[in-house]
């Protein structure tokens, strides 16, 4: 029952990750049709700060963006119906087991952080150390050494997320 919890709550994790990030690609609005001196040209047409704005459409762009809008729309309606199902999922693992509830929430943490481009990688655990620093309290060396596999793509951030806790003794089996 909890392999089965886990491994929808990880899907669904991956899910709204990629449609977040596909999101952030795709124009939102709608296409509208204006016909000047009897020719027609079209419009993506959306709101921005509660103005309307207009942004012509070359003939060879209208068939690509109005699917791309289309996405938007659907993505737009998905995501909601996932964020429900997780937090029906992270309501059931509570009554079932709270290593369960532990384990999804270790998952939520760390879920998006490998998506990451390498750029943001690099400030975020520039970031990491600063903060490090501040504290007085340093990444051990195969901690760092994990950091720098997964700036690469060479390591998952939960696994190291996960060898991080299990190293100071907070186990949340992944």
């Amino acid at each position: 029952m909890s392999a089965i919890i886990i491994d929808e709550y990880k899907d669904l994790l991956r899910q709204k990750n990629e449609i977040e990030q596909t999101l952030t690609s795709l124009p939102e609005g709608y296409i509208s049709t204006k016909t000047i001196k009897e020719k027609q040209y079209c419009y993506l047409q959306n709101r921005v700060n509660g103005k309307l704005v207009s942004k012509y459409l070359k003939e060879n762009e209208v068939d690509i963006i109005k699917e791309q809008v289309e996405l938007c729309k659907k993505y737009k309606a998905e995501l909601p119906k996932i964020e429900v199902r997780l937090k029906e999922l992270e309501q059931a693992a509570k009554l079932i087991d709270k290593s369960i509830a532990r384990h999804l929430t270790v998952l939520k943490l760390s879920c998006g952080m490998d998506s990451l481009s390498s750029l943001q990688k690099e400030r975020s655990t520039s970031f990491a150390n600063a903060l490090n620093a501040i504290e007085g309290v340093y990444a051990s060396k195969t901690t760092q050494q994990n950091i720098d596999k997964w700036k690469t793509g060479d390591e998952s951030f939960i696994s190291i997320f996960q060898s991080t806790l299990n190293m100071y003794g907070f186990a949340a089996e992944v």
